[in-house]
């Protein structure tokens, strides 16, 4: 749930991805390569990236939409810093209109048929 949510979380083992204090690593996803390096007493990290604020609160508004509850606004107002609307709003308006997701005073979340075809929906929110 920490995961949908956005807020940080931890992962071990091959191909595992973490989130924690702005910074996503993935590890090295050949378990070969993994055990080496973990057993030379080297970071297993295969890559890192430190997001801005803006992306960790798209990304958190995105994780936050694959959940059939969607996203509230004013607890992802408190957690982010950004408004729903000022970060995505164009777009959910023009998901809204196309009957694909619901936006309300409460929140947004996907429709029944929004659901169907909501993977091709991240990029512009994103």
């Amino acid at each position: 749930e920490a995961y949908w949510l956005g807020a940080g979380n931890f992962a071990a083992g091959p191909g595992a991805t973490r989130y924690v204090g702005g910074v996503r690593e993935t590890n090295h996803r050949s378990t070969t390569t993994y055990l080496k390096r973990v057993l030379r007493g080297e970071s297993p990290v295969a890559e890192s990236e430190r997001l801005d604020p803006q992306q960790s609160a798209r990304e958190r508004l995105v994780f936050g939409l694959r959940r059939l509850a969607g996203v509230e606004r004013e607890p992802f107002a408190a957690a982010t810093g950004f408004s729903i609307d000022q970060l995505a709003g164009e777009a959910i308006r023009k998901y809204a209109e196309l009957g694909l997701l619901d936006s309300g005073p409460r929140g947004v979340k996907l429709t029944r048929e929004g659901l169907l075809v909501s993977d091709s929906m991240w990029p512009d929110l994103l």
